[in-house]
């Protein structure tokens, strides 16, 4: 019997984005009893093990006499960034629920910044400023060489990709040159953990499941860095102004950051 026959296909997918509260997320939904979800929360099979075939992701998720009624999903935050993606889960999951989280991009881009230099300890620049500048130096090359398949991995995209990360409006349309709006849920991550019951109310919803609080609401994955200048936090918010206006437009007022 192959793995296909015996396993189930996912349901859902919450793509990202990185550092806006999707550990979190994929914490809370293991509690829902109508949800089992895979051992694993970042498989990434779409962005960065593409290679080893789709039995070999497949294999991750509840076999189909354990599952039942149940749904299954995961979480790989680089899904919405990678540019392949996209084609890629439509190839084989074209029906897929999807879920996105999206922060404050200039938060999110310190954040990010601060867990490669501080978490992973794969940055060897010290100061954002000095990183954010030299960004495009860094990915620009190697993003091409990626959607040209030069490349099958790119460290430095996925890495060093502060602001790049937070130009959500591309990344939106590039997915939605393959899903349709109704395949989504967008949830603002200040509004998340702002109010996190009520926004799960809302994902249940969309999932079709239950509702049936989570026990344990406590964030995950949390960090503590020192504070961003305001200079620096005012000239990237400018920055990213015109994206923000366009991803208004795209999804919805909230998801405005002034």
């Amino acid at each position: 019997m192959s793995i296909i026959s015996c396993s189930t296909k996912p349901d859902f997918l919450i793509i990202g984005a990185q550092k806006c509260g999707t550990t979190s997320l994929f914490y809370y939904l293991s509690q829902h009893p109508d949800l089992n979800m895979p051992a694993i929360k970042e498989i990434h099979f779409f962005d960065l093990q593409y290679e080893r075939g789709i039995d070999w992701y497949y294999s991750f998720f509840p076999k189909k006499h354990l599952l039942k009624a149940k749904l299954t999903g995961e979480a790989s935050p680089y899904y919405l960034f990678h540019p392949l993606v996209p084609e890629r889960v439509f190839r084989y999951l074209p029906k897929i629920k999807i879920i996105v989280l999206l922060r404050n991009p200039v938060d999110r881009a310190y954040s990010h910044f601060m867990h490669q230099q501080k978490n992973i300890k794969n940055e060897p620049i010290s100061d954002f400023e000095e990183a954010i500048s030299l960004e495009n130096t860094r990915i620009e090359l190697q993003e091409a060489k990626l959607i040209s398949g030069v490349l099958s991995h790119s460290e430095n995209l996925q890495s060093f990709s502060y602001i790049s990360r937070g130009l959500y409006y591309k990344q939106i349309n590039n997915w939605f040159k393959y899903f349709p709006r109704a395949q989504f849920h967008f949830i603002r991550s200040e509004d998340f953990f702002q109010n996190i019951e009520t926004e799960l109310i809302q994902i249940y919803n969309f999932l079709e499941i239950s509702i049936k609080p989570a026990n344990d609401l406590l964030p995950q994955n949390t960090s503590y860095y020192p504070l961003l200048s305001q200079p620096l936090r005012s000239k990237l918010h400018l920055y990213f102004a015109d994206d923000s206006k366009k991803l208004k437009s795209l999804i919805g007022e909230k998801f405005c950051w002034e």
